[in-house]
């Protein structure tokens, strides 16, 4: 063997250990999250800025990612048939669903902690008084009720033997609300304060109940495409840290403390019904039942450490 193959075999020795030691990078990962229902809704910017705190606090050893919200505003039915594709979006915050549990990838984080299913009613203003005289679930079921069409919260109502008048259009409902085609309209603690204050220049007749609270369990989970397995891990395993290191708490009680001091939830009549499509052992299975909600806390005193 002369010098100059000993040569070619000593560099290419080196070639190969030289690749052997490049660290492991990845292609940038790509979360395309739903778009609101309409342009008055802004229900899921908690969750866009929570899914972008996952993606920083996966960063090290997930690699760079890119977050964009779709421009498609689409029905949930709809949703749900792109999220199988995972090409125009490939991830949602959505309510539990049995159906999308069996067809795209749940996270079973309720990553609002099930403040979704505190629901207070917006009302008409002369409607008040009705409300405050209320003192049963069967005299709050006599009263037709409002919802979306493709809401959760819709079946476990109709379940509890509520009257249930339905639109497909989100904003529909609040003017259906306004010329009394029904009487309550159930929204999150969450929801229903933002919600009354945008549509109040349109329908300045609606007001919020002050006495009655509906229970009803309720988990907003992250679902993934099927076709993007690796986004639903990095999903888990940020939202495990950032539970883990109090960037979680931090984030969800600056964003509702607000709602849950004024809607003064220890103080209301509060009325718990079923929800069959999802339990709270299921809610609670990862992260352990004190992580959701109490109604009777005082979060007057709880917010105060995130104020």
């Amino acid at each position: 063997m002369d010098n100059l193959q000993i040569f070619r075999i000593f560099l290419s020795f080196l070639l190969l250990m030289g690749l052997s030691c490049v660290p492991i990078t990845y292609a940038n990962d790509q979360f395309i999250i739903n778009h609101s229902e309409s342009n008055l809704d802004h229900r899921y910017q908690y969750t866009y800025d929570l899914l972008q705190l996952v993606i920083d606090a996966t960063d090290a050893d997930f690699g760079q990612a890119s977050l964009e919200v779709s421009d498609v505003i689409m029905s949930r039915n709809r949703i749900l048939r792109e999220l199988q594709d995972g090409q125009t979006i490939n991830v949602i915050a959505e309510a539990s669903n049995l159906q999308w549990n069996a067809q795209l990838i749940p996270i079973k984080i309720p990553i609002r902690k099930g403040i979704q299913g505190f629901r207070i009613f917006i009302i008409q203003k002369e409607n008040a008084e009705t409300l405050a005289k209320i003192t049963s679930i069967a005299q709050l079921t006599s009263l037709k009720t409002g919802s979306g069409s493709q809401w959760s919260t819709k079946v476990a109502m109709q379940q509890a033997g509520f009257e249930v008048v339905e639109s497909i259009q989100y904003d529909s409902l609040f003017n259906m609300l306004s010329k009394g085609r029904f009487v309550t309209f159930g929204r999150g603690v969450n929801e229903v304060y933002q919600e009354v204050d945008q549509f109040s220049l349109e329908y300045p007749n609606l007001v919020i109940d002050e006495n009655i609270m509906l229970h009803i369990p309720l988990a907003t989970y992250f679902y993934v495409s099927p076709n993007k397995p690796r986004l639903a891990q990095r999903i888990e395993v940020g939202l495990r840290r950032i539970i883990n290191n109090g960037e979680f708490e931090r984030l969800f009680y600056q964003r509702h403390c607000d709602s849950l001091v004024k809607s003064k939830l220890n103080q209301r009549l509060i009325f718990k019904i079923n929800n069959l499509l999802i339990s709270e052992s299921e809610m609670t299975s990862i992260v352990g039942k004190d992580f959701l909600l109490n109604p009777m806390d005082d979060f007057s005193v709880l917010c105060k450490k995130y104020h």
